[in-house]
């Protein structure tokens, strides 16, 4: 009922009484009103229209004593209103009520004061404040609660919280008093989640009116609750500390951001109410500050910074420095310079979108060196951006600054810049990722780069302190860090840290920095941590030690008693110690000698075993048997197959219960596949033996180290035994071997990188001596192997090679362009294979082969792949010439429809034409074809053609065919191609030299030649150096067949290093679409249905109770998107900045004609936050779209939108600012999967706004 209705019908109800009876009709109108809302015998929005009448009598009537009782009960009749209604669904109708009149809001007001006080009260005495406040005034000691239903309790409460906040943000005029301000600061701190918002959303909006002038606060001590007493400090004061008390509650409870919250509504009240001089000079205000900017979500941060902004104005206006980390704010430009740094902040740590960080680089170390700026904010900004809830490409841009020192480091160890060591910069530095990465191998030297660039950084970190003091205090905070990490630090980390701090202590004249020697236990636990790899745990031994050793040089005793050192220092004397596996002294299993002097016997070995029962192998003792065995196999060529069978096998089986250690296991191929082991062996032997081969396979795979030895051992093995690959899985091994190539695993290539760092401090402790030689030289020993398979053994290479071919030739097209199963080892082992095949093969089987390795070259897309498949195929026309003609034939063919593959004739066939024992006839004829070649509509067979026409034209000349160079057609085009940019300045693709199928044919260019390099690169697995090492152990009586191939010679400028662990997974799959089931177009249908609609259905839009605003939006093609699905989704009206981007072509090329159908309405960003807290009163319920500590993941259980919903979508840059995300009762956000930050606004706003009508509207 409006207010002048009821107005109309009090004063015909009164008018009919005389004045004498007017008081006892109306309270007995207001009685009958009571008792029929206690009994529930009238429904709310009848009972509120009631109310409106009754109190329109109650204004009109005489003042008499029962005008006041009336009054009261009419009060209690709103409370049993309010106590009867959902939280969410307070009636609009009842708070206009109140605030048309002031004496029932007054009633209202009393009693919930009283209740909340109360409440205040029952929570703490039930201890269910989470966060006691300090600066409360409690007038009654801490009692034992009494049973009571708190879960009722806490919803009156709720209740009560949310009407007062919606009669604060009426901005009606209203009195609060200190019992109430008390009441809602303590009920912050609930232990209840609902308890604690309501009473912030209520204090946010109490501040609001306090602010604005509509509320007033009666700072006058009135027992209202009698639950607290009077305020002994200043307003402002007091609130402060109620936030410090949140805030110095953990995290994980919740609090902090209800706290900022409070801190930014707070910082707008004025005098006494709002922040002083004396709080800004507080470290704690600042401090808490920067903890808000580090931690939270963005709705945090953004509060943060509005309150540093008006906060660095508040410090100004002081005419002097309240505080040093507002020092300087009487200085001209530092102003200018925090409103840089909100910029910063706002763009790196809320924008984050990768490219407008990188632009904002060169600001931020402007910003860090010359400027206002003091050091802690520069911290905070980096702390924030480095937190492992940013994206890795933002952690890396900064990160990889500060590591470079783009960025000043100070020259004392601040609490500031230990807390973003620790908290923030190693956390990032020391993720694995970021050293495996960054590995860098040159030949036989591996180098990771992110590991110096940390070393360099910890370095220069101590070396820029101003005192020792200063370094050791890092140090400490260093080694803190790794200690607390534990097992979750990376392992291969450590040793370039320790490194850092050994070179930051360096001091110029040769005096060092000595470690503080209270950080010795320290540092022990540290270097003595378990789980540690062979050579990290060595270079760390070394490393502590040797600062150890400087810090206790004046008190060596100190040493013995702190625990762990003994261990450190045993480990020190056997990392310094040169004894090795062959020079070390003797080892004994139980009577049996092992020292080289003695000579090996296997029978005695043997009998060792019977008599210990095997228990000699124990231990150390398997090490101890495998040197042995190694010496007997060495020296013994006529062993005993049982005792040799019996050996083996007592090996093999403590091997497995010992889990395969390295230093056995590394011994055990020779032993296994050694020439005198395989002559002797049983049946029953050659079967162990056979079945071993795979599982030492499997060690080669997954332990790097295994895969030399072992495949030496079988080289040398097949060389001086053939037959061996009679009875062991010689093929599958080489099959396996060519289809998945064991690489060094990520932790191995750390090891090597490690170990050239350790060799520096220990010289004789190298990768070798751990590990043995690199891989490469298994690679080689397995090339040379296949290189070198004798033509006698022409049926085990062929076997393998079809083996190897088999798949390629079946291939079903498309082809994609990476395969995962292909690898360019199985292309190069058909390349030295096939020579061996197909030197003894009659001409049909060589042609078969041609024709398979063809078919082969004309679906391949990969150039890697293509390049040694041409090389392949010319191989076997310098062997038949006859064959040759083919090349012709195919160039002269009216078929070009495979582009590439004619391509790659045309390059096999100039090949042929330049090979010595070609005539001119061939090369005329290449070269008349290639003449309508070099005009061919298709791209790739005319550059082709014109490519090849020049090395052949100098090769004529040099031949001296006249044919060739006196045509003048021929000379016409090699003239006019040569003079071409694009031939004196030649593409990248082109870059590579003419193969010459036989001068080329070497090693050197099979396994190191520029064709690796082509996209995507691949890593060279083998040098000529590696050849070369293998050839150097062969001993000089051994007669091996001699190589298919031979080694060739390294070209200068050929490609030096690769890089470890590029992408080589590419993930291709050629998908089909199932179209046998069709679908109906009807988005084109919806003039029909305009057609057919009433007239009365066309006069009318349906829309529904919700309210799209991007006042915040100033992109017209994104307002377009806006509009559009605004109109399609029926929403209400829609509300943009300025009604002049109707017309903007961007705008109404998007929104087509839905800003037709939609009622769209100016509104500034600047009104936006009054706007909002105006149709909160008329019951909606403000959603805004923006990722927050608080946000709900839409379409999840508990997410449910509200129906008078009004929804805020942020900016394109900045999102919601923090003023509009005060007003906001909800947030939003959508689930994400992928790795992009965001989606698009109108996208967003599209999906929230289905979202909404599939929860209200949909069936």
């Amino acid at each position: 009922m409006a207010s002048s209705s009821a107005e109309g019908l009090a004063r015909l109800f009164l008018a009919r009484l005389p004045p004498g009876e007017q008081p006892a009709a109306v309270d007995a109108v207001i009685t009958d009103l009571y008792e029929r809302t206690t009994a529930r015998h009238i429904d709310f929005p009848s009972a509120i229209l009631s109310a409106e009448l009754s109190a329109e009598l109650l204004k009109k009537c005489p003042e008499t004593s029962e005008k006041n009782a009336s009054a009261a009960r009419l009060g209690r009749v709103l409370m049993e209103i309010i106590n009867n209604t959902a939280c969410d669904d307070i009636p609009s109708d009842l708070v206009q009520l109140c605030i048309r009149h002031s004496s029932l809001a007054g009633h209202v007001f009393t009693e919930a004061t009283l209740f909340l006080a109360q409440t205040s009260a029952r929570l703490r005495n039930e201890s269910a404040l989470a966060a006691p406040s300090s600066a409360i005034s409690w007038t009654t000691p801490v009692i034992s609660p009494e049973p009571a239903n708190s879960n009722d309790q806490d919803g009156r409460t709720v209740l009560y919280l949310t009407f007062l906040k919606l009669f604060f943000w009426s901005d009606a005029a209203c009195t609060v008093s200190v019992d109430l301000l008390q009441a809602l600061l303590v009920l912050l701190g609930a232990r209840s989640e609902k308890l604690a918002h309501a009473s912030r959303d209520c204090l946010a909006a109490a501040f609001h009116s306090l602010h604005t002038g509509k509320a007033v606060l009666d700072e006058t001590y009135k027992a209202v609750s009698g639950v607290f007493g009077p305020i002994s400090i200043p307003v402002g004061e007091f609130i402060w500390s109620r936030i410090t008390d949140l805030l110095s509650t953990p995290a994980e409870l919740g609090y902090w951001p209800s706290a900022f919250h409070i801190w930014f509504r707070w910082f707008a009240l004025k005098g006494d109410l709002g922040p002083s001089r004396s709080i800004l000079t507080q470290h704690q205000y600042w401090d808490f500050l920067q903890l808000g900017l580090r931690e939270g979500f963005s709705e945090q941060r953004k509060f943060c910074l509005h309150i540093l902004t008006a906060s660095v104005r508040l410090a100004m206006a002081e005419g002097e420095d309240l505080h040093p980390y507002v020092a300087g704010a009487t200085q001209p430009g530092f102003e200018t310079d925090f409103t840089r740094y909100c910029t910063l902040f706002e763009t790196i740590i809320l924008g984050r979108y990768l490219n407008q960080v990188e632009e904002c680089m060169p600001d931020l170390q402007n910003l860090a060196w010359k400027s206002n700026i003091h050091p802690t904010w520069i911290i905070t900004l980096l702390r924030a951006s480095l937190r492992s809830g940013v994206q890795d490409g933002i952690r890396k841009l900064i990160g990889t600054r500060l590591l470079h020192g783009l960025i000043p480091v100070p020259n004392s160890a601040s609490d500031a810049y230990q807390g973003l060591l620790a908290s923030a910069f190693l956390p990032w530095a020391t993720q694995g990722f970021l050293f495996t990465a960054s590995l860098r191998r040159h030949g036989q030297h591996v180098r990771c780069e992110h590991g110096e660039s940390l070393n360099s950084f910890i370095s220069q970190l101590l070396n820029n302190c101003a005192d020792d003091e200063s370094r050791q205090t890092f140090a400490r905070a260093i080694l803190s860090f790794i200690h607390e990490r534990g097992q979750y630090f990376f392992q291969h980390a450590l040793p370039y840290c320790l490194q850092g701090i050994i070179d930051g202590f360096a001091r110029e004249g040769g005096v060092r920095t000595k470690l503080a020697v209270e950080d010795i236990p320290l540092l022990v636990k540290v270097a003595t941590r378990s789980g540690l790899p062979e050579v990290a745990r060595d270079f760390s031994t070394a490393a502590a030690s040797v600062l150890i050793e400087e810090a206790a040089s004046d008190h060596p005793e100190l040493l013995d008693t702190t625990p762990g050192y003994q261990l450190l220092k045993q480990r020190w004397h056997d990392v310094r110690s040169q004894n090795d596996a062959e020079t070390g002294p003797a080892l004994d299993i139980g009577r049996l000698s092992l020292d080289a002097e003695n000579k090996a016997s296997l029978k005695s070995f043997v009998q060792t075993l019977r008599d210990s029962k095997y228990r000699c192998l124990q231990g150390d003792g398997l090490l101890a048997a495998c040197r042995h065995l190694v010496q007997v196999v060495r020296q013994k060529s006529d062993l005993d197959s049982e005792d040799l069978h019996t050996s083996l096998e007592a090996i093999w089986d403590e091997m497995e219960t010992q889990e395969y250690p390295r230093p056995s296991l590394m011994l055990l191929p020779e032993i296994f596949y050694h020439p005198n082991c395989l002559r002797a062996a049983s049946e029953e032997t050659r079967s162990l033996l056979a079945r071993a081969l795979p599982d030492f396979h499997t060690f080669a795979e997954g332990r790097i180290y295994v895969l030399p030895p072992l495949v030496k051992a079988l080289r040398r093995a097949y060389f001086h035994v053939p037959e061996m690959a009679s009875f062991l899985p010689m093929e599958e091994f080489i099959v396996r071997f060519a289809d998945h190539p064991p690489t060094a695993k990520l932790e191995f290539l750390m090891e090597a990188a490690v170990a050239e760092k350790l060799a520096e401090i220990v010289p004789h402790r190298t990768y070798t001596s751990y590990y043995g030689p690199g891989e490469s030289q298994g690679y080689a020993a397995m090339f040379d192997l296949l290189n070198r398979i004798p033509i006698s053994d022409n049926a085990f290479a062929r076997r393998i090679l079809d083996q190897v071919l088999k798949p390629w030739v079946n291939q079903k097209m498309p082809i994609p362009m990476v395969s995962k199963w292909k690898a360019t080892t199985q292309v190069q082992t058909m390349l030295l294979l096939s020579q061996n095949c197909l030197a003894a093969a009659p001409k049909e089987e060589v042609a078969l082969y041609l024709r398979k390795f063809t078919k082969i070259l004309s679906m391949e897309p990969l150039p890697r792949y293509r390049f040694l498949w041409e090389w392949m195929i010319a191989r076997i026309y310098v062997r038949e010439p006859e064959q040759r003609k083919e090349l012709l034939e195919v160039l002269g063919s009216d078929d070009h429809t495979n582009p590439k593959h004619l391509a790659s004739v045309m390059k096999i066939a100039v090949m042929v034409a330049r090979l010595p024992d070609s005539d001119e006839e061939f090369a005329h004829k290449l070269m008349t074809f290639l003449i309508p070649l070099s005009a061919s509509p298709k791209i790739v067979i005319r550059h082709e053609a014109q490519w090849s026409f020049p090395p052949l034209w100098d090769h004529a000349e040099a031949s001296g065919w006249t044919r060739v160079t006196s045509n003048p057609a021929f000379s016409a085009l090699n003239t006019h191609i040569r003079s071409l940019d694009k031939y004196s300045t030649p593409p990248p693709q082109r870059t590579l030299e003419w193969l010459d199928p036989i001068k080329d044919h070497s090693l050197v260019l099979l396994f190191g030649g520029r064709y690796l390099d082509f996209d995507p690169a691949e890593a060279r697995l083998v040098s000529a150096d590696d050849f070369k090492a293998v050839w150097a152990e062969d001993e000089q009586g051994d007669d091996f067949p001699p190589p298919q191939m031979p080694l060739g010679e390294e070209k200068a400028g050929k490609g030096a290093g690769n890089s470890v662990g590029e992408a080589k997974d590419w993930v291709s799959a050629a998908t089909g679409a199932d179209e046998t089931v069709g679908f109906l177009q009807t988005k084109g249908m919806a003039w029909q249905e305009a057609l057919l609609a009433s007239p009365a259905a066309s006069s009318t839009r349906p829309s529904t109770p919700l309210v799209l605003v991007g006042s915040l939006i100033d992109n017209a093609y994104n307002l377009g998107g806006l509009s559009r699905a605004a109109e399609i989704f029926g929403c209400a009206a829609m509300y943009m900045r300025t009604l002049d981007t109707l017309k903007h072509k961007d705008f109404t090329s998007v929104s087509v004609s839905s800003h037709s159908h939609l009622p769209i309405h100016a509104l500034p960003p600047a009104e936006l936050p009054e706007f909002l807290r105006a149709l909160k009163v008329d019951g909606y319920k403000v959603v805004g779209v923006e990722q927050t500590d608080r946000s709900l993941v839409l379409g999840a259980p508990g997410s449910d939108l509200p129906e008078k919903c009004v929804l805020v979508m942020g900016s394109e840059r900045e999102g919601i600012p923090g003023t509009v995300l005060a007003e906001c009762d909800i947030c939003v956000e959508i689930r994400q999967v992928g790795v992009t930050r965001s989606l698009n606004v109108q996208t967003a706003a599209a999906i929230v706004l289905y979202e909404y009508q599939r929860q209200h509207y949909g069936r």
